[in-house]
C-alpha cells in the first residue's frame, strides 16, 4: 500500500514538472491570458458600475402614502422622513397616492409604498398587515433598493408587533381601562420606532454600509481581481489540456499510470500558477487602493482564495472527465465558469437578487468565498469560518477521483 502511494506520487510530481515545461513553452500564449481578461473585465465592471450605482449628487427619490392616516403611521412617516433628511443616498417624502402617481409617469421618483387603510387597527389585533410598494419601471436599480429597505423595515414593525401584543394581552388580565391600555401601547410603538429609527439600523444594513454603494471603489476593485482569478483559471487549465491518442493512453495504462495522476497533477500546476498570479496582481492593487490589512488578513484572504481555486478547478475537472467531446467540455466550463462568477455577486452585487435566491447563495462555494474575501478586506472582520469551503474541496475531490476511476474502467 505505502510503495502504491509513494508511486502515485512520484507520478503526479512527473507530470507537475511536464505540465509547467509545456507553460514554459507557452508564454507568449500566457501573457495574452493574462492581459485579455484586465481588458474585459473593466469594460464589464464599468458598464456595471454605471448601471446599478447612483449618480453623485441624485439620491433616489421614494414617496411615502400614508392611506391610514393614524397617528402611529403620522409618527413613524416622520420619523423615517426625518432620518434620511440627510442621506446622500435615499430621500423619503410623504404624499398623497395621485401625486406619487403622477411623479412616477414624469419620472421623478422612484418607488412609493404605502400604508393602506386600517394598518395600525390590523397591527394592534395581531393581523398580518402588508406594505403594498410600486416600483418605476423605467428605474429597476432603484426599485430593488427600496423593495429591500420597506422589507427591512416591515420586519421591524413585525417585531414591534409582536412585542405590542404580548403587553395588550398581559395588560387585558389587570384592571386597567381600554384607553389606558391603548395608550400603553401606542406608546410601547413609539418607543420601538425610536429605538429602530434612532438607532439608524433600518438604513445602515440595508443601504448605507452596502459595500456596492458605500465604497465601490474597493468594492469593484475587489470584484476585478476576483473575476481575472476565475478567468485565469479557466485559461491555464484549458492552455494544459493536450490531445491524447489511443496508443499513448495504452501506454500509460500499461506503465501504471491513472487519469487520477495526470488531472490532479494539472489542477495542482494551475492552481500554484493562478496563485502567483492573483498574488502579484492583489498586491499591486493592495498598493493602489491602499486596503488596511494586517498579516493575518492576508494569510485567511491566502486560503480563501486557495479554496475558492481548488474547489473551481475540481469543478471543471469533474465537467471534463464526463464529457467526451471537447468543444462541448470547453462550452459548458465556460458557461460554468459564467454563472459561478455572477451568482458571487462580483459583477452585481448580491443584494440586487431576489430574495429567494438569495436564500440559497451561501451553499453555493463562489458567493461564499467572495463575500468572506469582502468582509476581510473591506469590512474589517477578524474572524473567518472555512469550514463549509474545506468540505466542498473535499466532497469534490472524492466525486473526482470516483469519475476518473469510473471512465477509466468504462473506457
Amino acid at each position: 500500500m505505502e510503495v502504491t502511494i509513494v508511486l502515485s506520487i512520484k507520478r503526479i510530481v512527473f507530470f507537475m514538472q511536464q505540465y509547467n515545461k509545456q507553460l514554459k513553452k507557452k508564454w507568449g500564449t500566457l501573457l495574452l491570458l493574462f492581459l485579455f481578461p484586465l481588458v474585459l473585465i473593466g469594460l464589464l465592471l464599468g458598464l456595471a458600475v454605471g448601471l446599478l450605482l447612483p449618480e453623485e449628487g441624485s439620491p433616489i427619490r421614494v414617496a411615502l402614502v400614508d392611506e391610514d392616516k393614524t397617528k402611529e403611521t403620522l409618527l413613524f412617516s416622520g420619523l423615517l422622513e426625518e432620518t434620511v433628511a440627510d442621506n446622500q443616498f435615499i430621500q423619503i417624502v410623504s404624499i398623497t397616492k395621485d401625486n406619487a402617481e403622477k411623479l412616477m409617469e414624469q419620472n421623478e421618483i422612484s418607488t412609493y409604498f404605502l400604508f393602506p387603510k386600517g394598518f395600525t387597527a390590523d397591527l394592534y389585533e395581531g393581523e398580518t398587515v402588508t406594505i403594498p410598494i410600486v416600483g418605476n419601471p423605467s428605474r429597476p436599480t432603484d426599485s430593488f433598493l427600496v423593495k429591500e429597505l420597506v422589507e427591512s423595515m416591515t420586519r421591524y414593525i413585525a417585531a414591534a408587533q409582536a412585542s405590542i401584543l404580548t403587553i395588550n394581552d398581559y395588560a387585558k388580565e389587570t384592571v386597567m381601562s381600554k384607553d389606558k391600555r391603548k395608550e400603553m401601547m401606542f406608546q410601547q410603538f413609539m418607543d420601538f420606532t425610536l429605538y429602530t429609527l434612532g438607532k439608524d439600523k433600518l438604513l445602515d444594513e440595508e443601504v448605507i454600509t452596502n459595500v456596492a454603494t458605500s465604497s465601490p471603489f474597493h468594492y469593484y476593485i475587489l470584484s476585478a481581481w476576483f473575476i481575472a482569478l476565475s478567468v485565469w483559471l479557466l485559461a491555464i487549465y484549458t492552455v494544459l489540456a493536450k490531445e491524447e491518442h489511443d496508443s499513448m493512453r495504452i501506454r500509460m495504462k500499461i506503465f501504471g499510470v491513472t487519469m487520477w495522476q495526470r488531472i490532479f497533477a494539472r489542477i495542482l500546476v494551475s492552481l500554484w500558477f493562478c496563485l502567483i498570479l492573483g498574488a502579484v496582481t492583489f498586491f499591486m492593487a493592495d498598493k493602489f487602493t491602499g486596503f488596511v490589512l494586517y498579516a493575518v488578513d492576508y494569510f485567511r484572504l491566502g486560503f480563501f482564495t486557495s479554496l475558492y481555486a481548488l474547489v473551481f478547478l475540481t469543478c471543471i475537472a469533474l465537467i471534463d472527465s464526463l464529457v467526451v467531446s471537447r468543444k462541448i467540455v470547453l462550452m459548458l466550463q465556460s458557461l460554468f465558469t459564467f454563472s459561478i462568477i455572477f451568482i458571487s455577486g462580483a459583477v452585481i452585487p448580491t443584494l440586487y437578487f431576489p430574495r429567494a435566491i438569495q436564500g440559497a447563495l451561501p451553499y453555493i462555494f463562489s458567493y461564499e468565498s467572495f463575500n468572506w474575501m469582502i468582509e476581510i478586506v473591506l469590512e474589517g472582520r477578524n474572524y473567518a469560518n472555512f469550514n463549509m469551503l474545506i468540505l466542498v474541496a473535499a466532497i469534490g475531490l472524492v466525486l473526482l477521483w470516483l469519475s476518473l476511476i469510473g471512465k477509466e474502467r468504462w473506457t
